[in-house]
């Protein structure tokens, strides 16, 4: 168990990510990449870059293999800890409509699907029916891309921020006045702290659903413009990629 946890920790330090030990681990969400959910497919058009994840006009660039947006059925929603994940879709063209879903391909989160059920997920692009899928959490295709974060609504009493482009969705952040301090995650997919006043650059401490954890240092609250980190969560041998 030691050598495990010490290969773990020097492939961080490789990667080029501050490690200070491994952090907490989501089960519910490590589940999603375990195991292949039966379900529905069904078309909801174009989101438009909107929907509950609040992405706005510009998705989170998970590669170009994960175009398509998805809202995700309410139960592996997981109260928007899903937002930004990339699912493997594969359907085998059984089902009732106009526009079969059919092959394998790759989908990311970017909205939820209240009236779905486990398994199912709701296209956001142009098409008609409802058709037998299985879908499964993968991590995100994002290469050699860095951690990308947006502030909304900020102030320097009030920190509102989301992750991007992460391999791995983020289930914790933390942010470092004098100590780490616990952030809220919200229902639209960010993390929320009051307090402060904070004047430039502070830091945050992320920590992904396997328990890897980023150490970034944001230069300051600049609202609505997508900030480009320097680490990235390492890929996970032990999760479907």
């Amino acid at each position: 168990m030691w050598l495990s946890l010490s290969l773990s920790l020097l492939s961080l330090l490789l990667a080029g990510i501050r490690v200070e030990g491994a952090g907490q681990v989501n089960s519910a969400a490590l589940n999603l990449y375990k195991h292949a959910f039966n379900g529905d497919a069904t078309y909801y058009g174009s989101s438009g870059g909107g929907g509950t994840c609040s992405y706005g006009a510009h998705n989170p660039p998970v590669a170009s293999h994960a175009k398509i947006p998805v809202a995700l059925n309410k139960p592996q929603f997981l109260n928007s800890l899903m937002c930004g994940s990339c699912w493997q879709v594969t359907g085998s063209g059984h089902g009732s409509g106009n526009s079969p879903v059919t092959g394998t391909f790759m989908v990311f989160v970017d909205n939820l699907c209240p009236e779905c059920h486990a398994g199912d997920v709701d296209l956001g692009v142009s098409g008609d029916g409802r058709w037998d899928i299985s879908i499964k959490a993968v991590q995100c295709p994002v290469g050699n891309g860095k951690l990308d974060y947006k502030f909304q609504g900020s102030n320097p009493y009030y920190i509102k921020l989301q992750v991007r482009n992460a391999r791995l969705p983020v289930h914790m952040m933390e942010i470092d006045l004098n100590g780490w301090q616990k952030m809220q995650h919200s229902a639209d997919g960010f993390f929320l702290h009051s307090g402060g006043p904070i004047h430039g650059s502070f830091r945050v401490r992320v920590t992904a659903i396997n328990g890897a954890q980023v150490i970034e240092t944001i230069s300051g609250v600049h609202n609505d413009v997508i900030i480009h980190g320097k680490g990235q969560f390492p890929l996970d041998s032990s999760l479907p990629h």
